[in-house]
């Protein structure tokens, strides 16, 4: 995948989002690829409409979505590094905490309220056909569990089109977070050359950002195994023209969700987005309509431009009973 990225934009990453660069440098890297895991009609919804779906995180099955993130934050800020943090940033900018800190948390409740995900999973080298069964279980059920083997490109080059941004999750309990914590201050406090040159409005604008995303992209550990990167949209903070407000009735239940359509905007660094580009395969999970979901899923696949679609569709052997 092309991605390329100043040395600017590296030290800045690496400064202020030690972890998700980290992570986000390994993905580019190893060409990473994403699965999303999800039922056969919204697979065939994806496909025929060309877009993806984001759904509001207090309908996650992780109940503490957001708040987990916020409560180990606040623990972390009030800590030694937190406190050599404050000291740092007043020092040189007199009274600046006393303006980040209660407009950073006038935003707790909107980002509890008003955060829009899609979820995908790290594809994982014995994944390919397959899939995971810890995923099947949780996200497949029924009998038509279907899994998008995505290109990693568009979530993972930088780019401001949609207003929607791609953070792998980090599984953290208080202590591994206080320590991640201490990364950035030690970043920030640590090379100070860098902060004064980027100046007082990039620096509260940089902060905000990495405290937010620690916010939204820190999970509880015990959903380790699920690897999860999410795409991240908020439209009560950060509006865009290019995502689509809807209704859904999912599981009976009515609710907002906004989506993503599968278009480029190569001139802002948006691109490779469109289903036959992004689109690796389709793994059919298992269950009783699977010699049947191949099939048709070749078919919708071929109808909406896909080349070589017989290719595309797998059927994953794992003997999972539904």
């Amino acid at each position: 995948m092309e991605i390329t990225l100043s040395e600017d934009d590296i030290k800045y990453a690496k400064t202020f989002f030690p972890f998700m660069a980290a992570r986000t440098f390994t993905a580019i890297q190893n060409e990473q690829k994403f699965v999303h895991y999800c039922d056969a009609d919204a697979a065939l919804s994806m496909i025929e409409k060309g877009e993806l779906w984001l759904r509001n995180t207090t309908w996650m099955n992780d109940t503490s979505e957001i708040e987990h993130g916020t409560k180990l934050l606040i623990s972390a800020y009030g800590t030694a590094p937190g406190l050599e943090l404050r000291k740092r940033l007043n020092t040189e900018w007199p009274g600046f905490t006393e303006r980040f800190e209660p407009v950073f948390s006038s935003w707790f409740e909107h980002w509890r309220q008003e955060t829009y995900i899609a979820c995908l999973t790290e594809l994982l080298p014995k994944e390919d056909i397959i899939g995971r069964l810890s995923m099947w279980r949780a996200y497949g059920k029924g009998s038509s569990p279907v899994a998008f083997v995505v290109n990693g490109g568009p979530m993972l080059r930088p780019s401001d089109a949609l207003k929607a941004y791609t953070s792998a999750v980090a599984y953290l309990d208080q202590q591994e977070f206080d320590e991640q914590f201490a990364v950035l201050v030690e970043n920030i406090v640590g090379d100070w050359e860098f902060i004064k040159r980027i100046g007082k409005d990039a620096t509260f604008n940089s902060l905000f950002a990495a405290f937010r995303f620690a916010v939204i992209c820190t999970k509880h550990p015990s959903f380790y195994e699920e690897r999860e990167w999410r795409i991240i949209y908020q439209p009560t903070f950060q509006p865009s023209d290019r995502l689509i407000e809807d209704v859904k009735s999912i599981a009976g239940a009515p609710q907002r969700i906004f989506k993503i359509p599968m278009k480029e905007y190569p001139e802002e660094g948006f691109y490779g987005a469109t289903l036959p580009d992004l689109l690796v395969r389709i793994i059919i999970g298992p269950g009783p309509n699977a010699s049947n979901l191949y099939r048709e899923f070749v078919h919708f696949l071929g109808k909406a431009g896909v080349s070589n679609a017989v290719d595309k569709v797998v059927v994953s052997n794992v003997p999972l009973r539904t």
